[in-house]
């Protein structure tokens, strides 16, 4: 990247709108009953808010890659920029209606990015693919994190309101500093690869069992985390913690799994298969869900975060790594990641929905987390299904 302006510029582009895919989201869950009492919502409805974006992504991913050839990645991503500074303001600033309207605008955006950064990773760092996804996710997180630190400090200074819109800054700058790639209109297609796609071109990747066991690993740990990080707060809150005690442990499990970001994509990049790994990373998983299902004292939530924040960041990077992991060229990496976010967003979107009914019919947190306990196994089949050492033959 040093001998090449062009790559360091996409480089920090990448960054950059990492920021912006997970704390217009993640900023949500400690404010929410603060939006549920000033529209009247109830759980199952404040839960919808979180599940708007998934859906968003699971209905607009699977086009992603189709206008990405078309237009290219410079105008599509900066498309997806405006679509999340659009539906910040409208989020906040408007009414309920505007409340869900900007919500599902956010998802839109940041589902453009979502399928199209691992792409273009795989496109443009090919030979430091495991490096540059685990700097771009731990950027995400580091911002998902944020996300949810901040929002109860700023609430308290501007408003919940305020609060959320805040992060257009964030949503601005990646705008500017991605405005060069609208120079550039460029066919990902390698001779290489247009050969390959010959071949291939009958074969749909929605038909590769590979390619549904990759899509069950990310739509598995997507619900999983959408879920804790908009009920963790409620969740402690029940169990007789504040909401500044509850607000700093949602930051603490984003910020303790930022190294697990940072190192499975690398490691995950050398080794043959990532079956041992991806088990590793579930059961750390499930000893933070059981922590936190018996958890009454600080120590045992904090361990319980800790646990939860390993899980979460080494689960989110090993899906990210699947997608180029598994495929053989860039056309397949984009089918893949539009497949797995489409139909894994979706089955996601059930989460806090879910979530929030059982809590609203039990009035009690212990059986939602028994259901996340429950997924987590699953997890751990779907991690050695899809870290096996092969690639996606459709």
């Amino acid at each position: 990247m040093k001998s090449n302006p062009h790559l360091l510029i996409i480089f920090l582009g990448i960054i950059f709108v990492s920021f912006n895919l997970r704390a217009p989201i993640t900023s949500v869950g400690p404010v929410i009953d603060l939006i549920q009492a000033q529209y009247n919502l109830n759980s199952s409805m404040a839960g919808f808010i979180t599940t708007l974006p998934l859906l968003a992504f699971a209905i607009f991913s699977p086009f992603v890659a189709k206008i990405n050839h078309k237009i290219g990645h410079g105008l599509t991503m900066f498309a997806g920029l405006l679509l999340i500074i659009i539906g910040e303001l409208v989020r906040s600033y408007t009414n309920v209606y505007g409340l869900f309207i900007g919500t599902i605008l956010i998802g839109i955006g940041i589902a453009i990015g979502n399928v199209l950064i691992p792409s273009v990773i795989k496109h443009k760092f090919e030979k430091n693919v495991g490096s540059i996804i685990s700097i771009y996710i731990t950027g995400m997180c580091i911002f998902a994190a944020l996300g949810s630190g901040l929002s109860i400090p700023a609430t308290e200074i501007f408003g919940w309101n305020t609060s959320l819109a805040i992060w257009v800054i964030l949503a601005l700058l990646a705008l500017v500093i991605w405005l060069p790639q609208l120079r550039k209109s460029e066919n990902y297609n390698n001779s290489d690869d247009l050969k390959l796609e010959e071949i291939m071109q009958s074969k749909s990747i929605w038909k590769s069992p590979l390619a549904w066991w990759v899509t069950l690993y990310m739509g598995t740990q997507s619900l999983l985390f959408y879920t804790l990080i908009t009920w963790i707060p409620s969740i402690l809150i029940f169990k007789d913690f504040d909401s500044h005690f509850s607000g700093m442990m949602l930051l603490l499990f984003q910020l303790v799994g930022l190294p697990a970001t940072l190192i499975v994509p690398i490691i995950a990049d050398k080794i043959k298969h990532q079956k041992f790994i991806a088990t590793i990373i579930s059961l750390i998983y499930l000893l933070g869900i059981v922590t936190l299902l018996f958890a009454q004292s600080t120590f045992s939530v904090i361990l319980s975060m800790i646990f939860i924040g390993l899980g979460t960041g080494g689960a989110i990077s090993l899906a990210i790594g699947f997608i180029s992991l598994r495929t053989p060229h860039v056309k397949k990496a984009a089918e893949l990641s539009g497949m797995s976010q489409s139909a894994g967003y979706l089955f996601a979107a059930v989460g806090p929905i879910l979530i929030g009914f059982i809590f609203d019919v039990t009035k009690s947190w212990t059986n939602a987390l028994l259901v996340l306990i429950a997924l987590i196994l699953l997890l751990i089949l779907f991690g050695l299904k899809a870290g096996r050492d092969e690639l996606t033959h459709y």
